[in-house]
């Protein structure tokens, strides 16, 4: 048992110097003032554990448990400067940790402590006070890492408590061996070397953890990170909206601590943790190095990734950079980076798309308004005169006048329509159309519909209207719904050049008010028909080539059979006429 035991105690000092070598060298490549304390930190406990090796060879040395004390008390201090390298410490908790620090450290050097535990009272004392201040630079770090790794993205939260299961593992194996001289059971002994084992790579994984590391970290994370570009490629938000989210999983999927997302114009769409003068910075620099990895100033602490984004406006960038609770950065996190910013192109150009035909819709409704408007002042004069020419109040006309004013008065009324329908449409697109619902009997209300549509109708086209003998009450707009039934009736005329009758039927339905539209025109073919209830949708072929209109007319109709809580189809074949069906929900009879 005794030879085990002085064999993993060898190990574990093996360890410790491993450990403190890395952590040295680790620091003479960064320069860093964050590394170099723990350098300072790790490499002073690593040269305890060996001086506590050789002094089981040497015997008792005063000066050797001498330089012990303080390299231990040096090293719980090192420890509380690198918490406070990214988490403040107070101006008052740093003096007064140096002051306790110093003065334990000369008490102990005047009075001299025991190699092995014993001695007299006031110096169980001193050892006492070196273990309590000890214990209290390292155990308040590793409370406040603990406490700050709440909330956090998965590698920081991982490092940040390996490093406070570290700190309060050294409070517990270190103290007691070290100084204390409990060594005599060796259960105890036993216990205290396999838990001194696993702190070691804990601290590792904390000071500067590997990739293979980070990436079992980030584990737990894998699914939102899957979930989280599903939702870059499906939904396209404002651009700095996607950006915003895109840039917080970016900087989660490194463990980075900032970061920031341009434009292919080298505008800033999303920060994170940098400020705006810093932010301009970093991307110039990022612009001028090109992708990879790059090194930031001192002031920052560490390195950047940079990644291309390359839009249809231009190649953006992707930068996040490592920070207090970041390691640096190696090939992995530059190889995931390079891949998620694929997903971030693709959700940027969905969504800069997105704007600019939310920007064409926002052109059209404003030219709607705008057009109708402005028309609808001189084209009121018009119908106004062209009335009064008819009715006679502006004297005698001659044959010739006389012979085209009911053309003039016709294609007057169809402006004064299309005019209507232009307006409608854009109080639709902006939500101002409100419906005037009364109750009413769907059959008068097609029947009114039909008398306004007969003098359209010719001895080619005659119009039949079908109903069924039962009332169909309704709740509607009647005036919308009499729009709706002239756009239809309208329509089966005019494309029927081959003449043939319209027929209007009224039905109840399954709980809904029917009225079917027939006529046997042209007909529409399958493929086309999704296209006729679009904005300006119109299906040009050699049979419409000769008929005009705008596309607004049915797109109208459906929109206000929707507002009121029905739909408008169609059932249509080449050659075969069409068939449009309005359904509207029927009204309580009573």
């Amino acid at each position: 048992m005794r030879q085990a035991l002085t064999v993993l105690e060898y190990f574990v000092t093996a360890a410790f110097a491993a450990l403190g070598l890395y952590m040295a060298w680790d620091w003479t490549r960064t320069r860093n003032r964050r590394r170099g304390f723990v350098a300072l930190a790790v490499g002073l406990l690593a040269a305890i554990t060996v001086l506590g090796r050789i002094s089981t060879w040497t015997g008792s040395n005063p000066a050797l448990v001498d330089v012990e004390i303080l390299g231990f008390l040096l090293s719980g201090y090192a420890l509380l400067e690198f918490r406070a390298t990214f988490i403040p410490l107070s101006r008052s908790w740093r003096l007064a940790a140096i002051a306790a620090t110093a003065a334990i450290g000369v008490a102990a050097i005047v009075i001299g402590l025991p190699a092995r535990g014993g001695g007299s009272r006031l110096q169980a004392a001193i050892v006492l006070a070196v273990l309590l201040v000890w214990a209290l630079s390292v155990g308040e770090p590793a409370v406040r890492f603990w406490l700050a790794s709440r909330g956090l993205p998965a590698v920081q939260r991982a490092r940040l408590r390996s490093l406070s299961m570290g700190y309060a593992g050294l409070i517990g194996i270190l103290l007691i061996p070290t100084l204390a001289g409990v060594g005599q059971n060796q259960t105890v002994t036993l216990v205290t070397q396999l838990i001194a084992l696993l702190i070691v790579p804990l601290l590792f994984a904390g000071f500067s953890a590997p990739n293979w590391v980070r990436r079992i970290w980030r584990e737990p994370e894998e699914e939102g990170f899957r979930l989280a570009i599903q939702e870059l490629l499906l939904f396209s938000p404002t651009r700095r909206a996607l950006a915003e989210k895109a840039l917080d999983w970016a900087v989660r999927l490194v463990g980075a601590e900032a970061g920031l997302i341009s434009d292919g114009r080298a505008i800033i769409l999303a920060t994170r943790g940098l400020s705006e003068e810093s932010s301009e910075t970093i991307l110039a620099r990022a612009q001028e190095s090109g992708e990879g990895l790059l090194r930031l100033d001192q002031a920052r602490g560490g390195v950047a990734i940079v990644a291309d984004l390359p839009l249809d406006e231009g190649t953006g960038k992707l930068v996040v950079s490592s920070g207090p609770f970041t390691p640096l950065f190696g090939s992995d996190e530059v190889a995931r980076l390079r891949q998620y910013s694929t997903a971030i192109t693709a959700g940027l150009d969905r969504a800069i798309l997105t704007e600019r035909i939310a920007s064409l819709e926002r052109t059209k409704t404003e030219f709607l308004n705008l057009a109708s408007h402005e028309l609808r002042g001189p084209l009121t004069v018009l119908r106004g005169y062209l009335a009064m020419m008819g009715a006679g109040s502006m004297g005698p006309i001659s044959h010739q006048v006389r012979d085209v004013l009911p053309i003039l008065e016709q294609k007057s009324e169809e402006m004064h329509s299309l005019v209507e329908q232009m307006i409608e449409a854009a109080r639709l697109e902006e939500g101002r159309l409100k419906l005037h619902i009364e109750p009413g009997d769907l059959r008068e209300i097609v029947g009114e519909a039909v008398q306004m549509t007969r003098p359209l109708a010719d001895q080619e086209h005659p119009l039949e209207f079908e109903s069924t003998e039962q009332s169909v009450p309704v709740a509607v707009d009647r005036e919308r719904i009499g729009t709706i039934l002239s756009n239809l009736l309208s329509n089966a005329i005019k494309y029927s050049p081959a003449g043939g009758e319209v027929v209007l039927s009224v039905a109840r339905e399954n709980g809904l008010a029917m009225v079917k539209v027939s006529d046997r025109g042209i007909g529409i073919a399958p493929e086309d028909q999704a296209r006729l209830f679009t904005r300006f949708g119109r299906i040009e072929n050699a049979a419409t080539a000769h008929i005009g209109g705008t596309g607004l007319g049915l797109y109208l109709s459906r929109e206000l059979a929707r507002l009121h809580g029905g739909d408008l189809t169609v059932q249509s074949r080449p050659g075969a006429g069409s068939v449009f069906t309005l359904a509207v929900p029927l009204a309580d009879a009573s």
